[in-house]
């Protein structure tokens, strides 16, 4: 395939060997988790893009009774233009859109479970979702939500438990690009219909997770919901490889080509140009239109990628709000303009697989299968120049537990941080392990750091050279960085060819941590490591149905005991800086966000 809409769908390898891999694609830094066991039912599809007659994309653009005209009010402002380095494949269905940066779903989407920041961290909000109450039912083990009433979809319809079923049982299924989708698939025992404005989900055990897996607050697509009229409205396309209904999906070219009538969220997709810009128009029927006011009638969403350009048209005063980083910063200020920054957006994940095992896959010893190894790489590592390297406390905080535990996450607590920089401890541990000044380490072979640079955070060849040169200084490893690419890492860490070597990569941080625990630790074939001590804690906050406070000391109990055992680690996170205009009075991004959340909260001058 070549269309970009096709690139968009992202097939997967075909080949038998890889099976394994076919669940790469929804990982973050490129998604939001890491894959559980191979499904032969998870292959992407591949489709065709309409084009136009030069061969492009065709643009979605609804007709003209589909987009009445822009209503300004006062203090608002005509065009607000945001620029990102990039974002997912930019489709508007849930079960094939992928991207940690999912801007774009989310200007035009609106979650099964609402979230809200009051007082300063974030919750799950029954007065900002599609559904107005939930219940844990069947002994903890359905999930069963009440629809709100009075949501329209773009097309002035009004969304129902008919739409929230179609969506249950078409794209949360384990044929789903995104891995957390299809991890949560293969938990689910039934989807129904349980009465005029309740649907239920059921799971072979209890999931206490589900409610932030399926809302505003998880970077996820789970949770949202498209018109199933206007889906059965669309004309057949092109038969898609591993979907099923056949009929179902073969309407998924069409929606693609404009979904705009079947979304319910505060914009309307005026044109879409893919890898350029989607020009969104406000939706004034929207149902937080009070609520989320946002001050601009169209907003433009453009992909960037060149970082000195996103800086050189906030400059020129071309642009409201640009994906900065750390390197830009004194840039960006010494101009005049400002920085907002993002608190906990992206963490930094020093990670390897398969430290369960005794061997690799040649039979050779694996060096972190001893804790006593897996604790000392940490404490040889200096977080305070890991710090200075992001440019300061600003934009990089020593604290948090590798995307499962944040500060304004469940289940967190002070003593779950990055270990402190302790070289006698570290070269102690070492010693102990059989390994004085690093003599035997890996048998005396190199030992690789491998890393890629992408857009989840900058300098990441640097920061591996930063981890290289401590553990070289401090436990006497001979070590080296492999640069590789982002997605041919990632397969040969997946299929176990590189176990036990470590990983340095960022990650979205996240909310409720229990979905990641349970891919990472408590399952046979976890990602990270299968440990039984672990899975006991994880499966039992898993299935606390109980008070908030009862629900974060069993997360906390979860998390300190994979902080005790250590198989990965991080040295801390970073706050996701923004290049603001002048025109920008205030704005107050959420936390645990690593795209620009919570732009209704923007206060522009005229």
């Amino acid at each position: 395939m070549t269309t970009k809409f096709a690139a968009r769908m992202l097939p997967l390898p075909l080949l038998a060997a890889a099976a394994a891999l076919l669940l790469l694609a929804g990982t973050a830094c490129g998604g939001a988790g890491e894959p559980a066991a191979p499904s032969a039912e998870t292959t992407a599809p591949a489709t065709t893009a309409p084009q136009t007659s030069s061969g492009a994309a065709a643009t979605a653009v609804p007709s003209p009774t589909e987009a009445p005209a822009m209503q300004m009010e006062s203090g608002d402002i005509e065009k607000f233009t945001v620029m990102v380095t990039t974002q997912g494949n930019e489709l508007f269905n849930s079960k094939y859109a992928q991207g940690e940066n999912n801007l774009w779903h989310r200007l035009g989407q609106v979650w099964l479970i609402g979230g809200s920041l009051q007082d300063g961290s974030l919750v799950l909000d029954p007065e900002t979702g599609i559904a107005s109450n939930w219940e844990i039912v069947d002994d903890g083990l359905s999930w069963e939500f009440t629809i709100r009433p009075g949501i329209q979809f773009h097309n002035g319809e009004e969304l129902d438990v008919n739409d929230v079923a179609f969506m249950a049982n078409w794209a949360v299924t384990e044929e789903s690009a995104g891995v957390s989708t299809v991890r949560i698939a293969r938990e689910i025992t039934s989807r129904e219909v349980t009465g005029p404005d309740t649907f239920k989900y059921s799971f072979k055990e209890p999931l206490a997770f589900f409610g932030a897996a399926v809302s505003e607050v998880d970077n996820t697509a789970i949770g949202t919901v498209i018109s199933v009229d206007y889906w059965q409205s669309l004309p057949l396309g092109q038969t898609i490889e591993n979907c099923t209904p056949v009929d179902v999906c073969q309407q998924a070219e069409a929606f693609e080509e404009n979904p705009d009538p079947g979304l319910p969220g505060p914009f309307k997709v005026v044109s879409h140009r893919y890898e350029e810009e989607i020009l969104y128009e406000r939706f004034e029927d929207y149902f937080l239109r009070q609520e989320r006011p946002f001050p601009f009638s169209q907003i433009s969403l453009r992909v960037v990628p060149e970082l000195s350009t996103r800086v050189a048209a906030l400059q020129a005063g071309e642009v409201d709000i640009i994906e900065a980083d750390n390197t830009v910063v004194g840039q960006i200020q010494d101009a005049g303009g400002r920085i907002v920054y993002a608190p906990e957006s992206v963490h930094i994940w020093i990670n390897a697989n398969g430290c369960d095992r005794e061997t690799d896959n040649d039979g050779l010893p694996i060096m972190c299968h001893d804790l006593r190894v897996r604790q000392a790489l940490d404490y040889a590592i200096d977080k305070t120049k890991i710090q200075a390297l992001y440019g300061g406390s600003d934009a990089f905080e020593i604290d948090g537990m590798h995307g499962i535990g944040s500060p304004s996450g469940l289940g967190f607590e002070a003593d779950l941080g990055p270990l402190p920089y302790d070289p006698d401890k570290a070269q102690q541990l070492m010693a102990d392990a059989g390994y004085p000044g690093g003599a035997g380490f890996n048998e005396g072979r190199v030992f690789p750091i491998h890393t890629w640079t992408g857009a989840g955070a900058p300098l990441t060849v640097e920061l591996s050279t930063l981890i290289c040169q401590n553990w070289k200084e401090v436990l006497g490893i001979e070590c080296e960085v492999n640069v590789g690419e982002e997605v041919s890492l990632k397969e040969v860490q997946y299929a176990g060819e590189i176990a036990g070597q470590y990983l340095v990569r960022t990650n979205e941080n996240t909310y409720d941590g229990g979905r990641r625990m349970l891919g990472r630790y408590a399952r046979e074939g976890a990602y990270i490591a299968f440990d039984q001590d672990i899975a006991a804690k994880v499966l039992a906050a898993g299935a606390m149905i109980g008070t908030q406070a009862e629900r974060h000391q069993a997360y906390y109990e979860a998390l300190r005991t994979i902080h005790d055992k250590h198989y990965d680690f991080t040295p801390g996170f970073l706050n996701q800086p923004y290049g603001v205009s002048d025109r920008v009075t205030s704005w107050t991004p959420w936390p645990l966000a690593p795209y620009m959340s919570a732009l209704w909260t923007v206060e522009v001058n005229q």
